[in-house]
This record gives C-alpha cells, sequence and structure tokens, in this order.
C-alpha cells in the first residue's frame, strides 16, 4: 500500500506535468514531520498552523484545500476543524486516497466538468 506522501507525489506531479497552467497556483504546505522544540516553536511564530490541507489550489479566485491519506488513514481531530473552518468560508476540502481522484478534481476545476466520485461499498 503506498504512503500518504507517494499518493501526494504521484498526484501531484501528474497535474505538474500534465496541467502546466497549475504551475505556481497548486502547491503543498509542509506542516507535518518532526522538528526540534526551537525550529517548531519558529514555524509556529512564522504562520505554520496544524490541520491545514497538504495542498492548496487557487483556480479563478478560489481556493481548494486537499488532505492526502492512505486507505486507512484518518484524519485527525484538528484537520477536522480546520476543514470545517475553511468551509464555513466556502473553500471546499477533499479527502484524497488515490491519485486519481485528485486528479480528476483538478481537472474538474480548471476545464469546469462536473465530475463523478465513485464511493466505494
Amino acid at each position: 500500500m503506498p504512503s500518504e506522501i507517494q499518493i501526494q507525489a504521484k498526484a501531484f506531479q501528474t497535474v505538474y506535468n500534465e496541467m502546466p497552467q497549475t504551475r505556481g497556483l497548486i502547491f503543498h504546505v509542509p506542516n507535518g514531520g518532526s522538528r526540534n522544540v526551537l525550529e517548531g516553536m519558529q514555524l509556529k511564530a512564522s504562520g505554520v498552523i496544524a490541520g491545514v490541507p497538504d495542498i492548496i489550489f487557487l483556480w479563478m479566485g478560489k481556493a481548494y484545500g486537499f488532505e492526502f491519506k492512505t486507505d486507512i488513514g484518518s484524519v485527525s481531530p484538528i484537520q477536522v476543524k480546520i476543514h470545517k473552518v475553511w468551509e464555513l468560508q466556502g473553500i471546499p476540502v477533499h479527502v484524497i486516497r488515490e491519485p486519481e481522484t485528485f486528479i480528476n478534481i483538478i481537472k474538474s476545476i480548471v476545464y469546469q466538468k462536473p465530475i463523478a466520485i465513485l464511493i466505494p461499498n
């Protein structure tokens, strides 16, 4: 089973390579990882916020958030809280478990075509 970072990297690289018009508008926010106490304090003081989605996409004046998880990964309580805050501002947050879903959502936004997301049984 691929890791979250493998899912995210494959999804991002595909969009980056196939949709150059999104470059500079789609990016990763590196909030995770382990850091020493001083570095953690500096990052927090400079604006790192726990729970912010992994990838942000800006398109035509709108923002979209994408949280990457494995098939068995779960959204943390702080992520749930931040996602609700974003959604109250009209910013959708998608939980992505496979690259194809991310790619299809980005294509639907850029090309303004509705998508059908199949929900597994």
